[in-house]
């Protein structure tokens, strides 16, 4: 598998694997209703404002992608991961993670924080990441997650 910065012409995947991922991993944790509400507002131009304005990963490989990375250098935040279903279990989303905190400390980044969805607490924490306090984000579309705010000091 192959980690790489996102091009604009990767969105329609992007987009789908974003889907995929939603689908396959939050359904253990949120309502179909949720979901479904929550899907709706990923269309491929939505990416094409994070390949611009942060820094996008995505792995990928023989031309399928099979995750995401966003990391919002400016306020030393990773976005988001998510991995689609079939990459459960090759060690995508540790791969992902590495790269992102590894640009960070490229980029003179010493703290991260993110907010995790219920569903991914335990694989940050595995990675080292502090639970701050529970905090709600809020899409576009209006539906709200219930996320964990969580931190990590990177080493040099």
């Amino acid at each position: 598998m192959v980690i790489r910065l996102a091009k604009t012409t990767d969105t329609e995947k992007i987009a789908a694997t974003h889907i995929a991922s939603i689908k396959g991993i939050c359904s253990k944790c949120y309502a179909s209703e949720s979901i479904a509400s929550w899907v709706t507002i990923l269309s491929p131009d939505i990416y094409e404002n994070a390949i611009r304005d942060k820094v996008m990963i995505v792995a990928e490989e023989k031309g399928e992608i099979f995750g995401l990375g966003i990391l919002d250098l400016e306020n030393t935040e990773i976005g988001a991961i998510y991995i689609h279903p079939k990459a459960k279990g090759t060690g995508c989303g540790r791969q992902l993670l590495m790269e992102l905190e590894s640009i960070a400390l490229e980029n003179n980044v010493d703290q991260l924080t993110l907010c995790s969805t219920i569903n991914a607490l335990g694989f940050y924490q595995h990675h080292g990441y502090v639970s701050a306090n529970k905090t709600f984000h809020e899409l576009p579309n209006g539906v709200r997650l219930e996320c964990i705010r969580m931190h990590k000091t990177l080493k040099k």
